[in-house]
């Protein structure tokens, strides 16, 4: 009778028996041997019937298995229900060559202005007065660049022509270029005026500067450095760099020229005017 019974659910034990082995993989646990081995063999089966699969070789498969397949997979800790992770802080990246980026240092507005602006010694080699104008000079100025710039001066009856060309000037080398009269000027020529223009001074650089030199500031309050003697770029009219610069030009109680109370420097010392004290600087 138990042969009966044992054969007729022989497709539900072998079924019962792959289903205990997929639970146990799927947990990770070690695989047990069949429950159903012993007993079919007790009543004279090698086999379960209807089955091709043998009770007895499946469990020794099982126990032939892998090690690393019969372990369990560790579960992950399951993270409590609103619990926020915290972001992880976003390092600079580095730059091309395997430099580490560097944050940009923004510089105080009055000194970002003068930054921009290059201002240069230069020397006139020519000065003559327009044959068009009462008040416009036309100067050829040497600023160490090999070829002479072409600037003009609305100086004419106020600075004489020998005065022009004797020692040395300051020029605002970065400007955009503008026509004056029939030709193309390519800077400025800094003076000191009174209000009513009624004085007009050349800024002059000492005696012993470098043609071409940049003009830095007495201290290097820009970064605790010189200025870089490269060119800079020539300034954008929009950006209002020229205007923002004359409003900290002036000489102050010494005749010195200086730009927001500090004095302008060569690598001969501090530029002057002859007579002008606290006046602006265009």
């Amino acid at each position: 009778m138990a042969q009966n019974i044992l054969r007729k659910f022989a497709t539900s034990a072998k079924q019962l028996d792959e289903l205990i082995f997929k639970l146990e993989t799927n947990l990770g646990r070690t695989h047990t041997v069949s429950p159903f081995t012993g007993l079919y063999q007790r009543h004279g089966f090698s086999t379960i019937n209807n089955s091709n699969v043998n009770v007895a070789e499946t469990t020794e498969e099982v126990k032939q298995q892998p090690a690393a397949q019969q372990q369990a997979k560790p579960q992950q800790q399951a993270k409590p229900q609103g619990e926020k992770q915290p972001k992880q802080q976003k390092q600079p990246q580095p730059k091309k060559g395997g430099q580490p980026a560097q944050e940009e240092v923004k510089l105080e507005e009055v000194w970002e202005v003068y930054s921009k602006c290059d201002l240069r010694v230069g020397k006139i080699l020519t000065c003559e007065p327009h044959p068009n104008s009462e008040t416009l000079y036309k100067e050829t100025i040497d600023l160490g660049e090999g070829e002479p710039r072409l600037i003009g001066s609305g100086l004419q009856g106020k600075i004489p022509i020998e005065e022009m060309t004797s020692g040395l000037v300051v020029v605002f080398a970065n400007l955009k270029p503008r026509k004056l009269a029939d030709f193309q000027s390519n800077g400025m020529v800094l003076c000191s005026s009174t209000e009513d223009k009624s004085v007009i001074e050349l800024i002059r650089p000492p005696e012993g500067s470098k043609v071409g030199e940049r003009i830095q500031l007495n201290g290097n309050p820009i970064l605790g450095k010189e200025l870089s003697q490269e060119k800079e770029a020539v300034l954008n009219p929009k950006k209002k760099y020229f205007e923002r610069s004359l409003e900290h030009l002036r000489t102050n109680d010494n005749c010195e020229a200086s730009y927001n109370g500090v004095t302008l420097t060569t690598s001969a010392g501090v530029l002057t005017t002859k007579t002008l004290k606290n006046q602006h600087i265009s």
